[in-house]
């Protein structure tokens, strides 16, 4: 894994043991750029570890859901996350490769602590998932978020319909309200009611606090 540079000394032992590694696998600090970036990351995506290494990870790869919700951005709620002490649960993203083709993975997220200034990086890993079924639908997922909520063993997930499970991803793919409401062809009323719906029945006080919730019980 090169740009070992870009990574504080005590992390450096890490990269070693997963340059090589069959598993696709990269790393970003908490400014969502990418510091380091495995071999297997290069063969399955495209780009070299000298493309993608510094740049920001949402702009390289765009990572979105089976519905093209977008859940790569500026304000990634893995690092909000991980800032708060919190585990991230594993959870499938489709990734845009260097050839413009969509790379469907689960990613698994390890927290890398260290001292301040740095305080985390976060390991991704790559799950690679097989390619769909002949005849299978464009985006089609095997498991849509509305069915996660629906069978989720926490009661309060079972409360969101359908529709505030898909404004609460597309909260979590930082869009904002009016961006909502044109999406959905709703009123930005609407929108705003469907919030407030979203966190009376995640018993939660933000959207922050509620897009966590939704990546750890596996919704989003």
């Amino acid at each position: 894994m090169s740009a070992a540079s870009h990574l504080p000394e005590a992390l450096r032992p890490i990269l070693a043991t997963v340059d090589d590694s069959p598993d696709p696998v990269f790393i970003t600090d908490r400014h969502n750029h990418i510091a380091a970036w495995n071999h297997s990351a290069e063969a399955l995506l495209g780009y070299t570890a000298q493309e993608a290494v510094g740049a920001c990870c949402a702009e390289l790869m765009g990572g979105c859901d089976g519905w093209g919700n977008r859940y790569c951005s500026e304000n990634c709620p893995l690092v909000g996350m991980a800032g708060r002490g919190e585990v991230v649960r594993h959870f499938d993203l489709r990734f845009m490769a260097k050839d413009r083709h969509l790379v469907l993975a689960e990613v698994v997220i390890l927290q890398l602590t260290i001292p301040p200034p740095h305080h985390f990086y976060l390991m991704h890993i790559l799950k690679p998932a097989a390619a769909p079924a002949a005849g299978a639908e464009p985006g089609a997922t095997p498991r849509p978020a509305a069915q996660n909520a629906r069978e989720s063993p926490d009661a309060r997930a079972r409360r969101l319909s359908q529709r505030e499970v898909e404004i609460l991803g597309l909260i979590a793919a930082g869009r904002t309200t009016p961006e909502i409401a044109d999406f959905l062809h709703i009123s930005a009323l609407t929108v705003r009611n469907h919030t407030q719906k979203i966190l009376d029945k995640l018993e939660v006080h933000s959207k922050a606090e509620a897009v966590a919730f939704a990546f750890q019980k596996g919704i989003v």
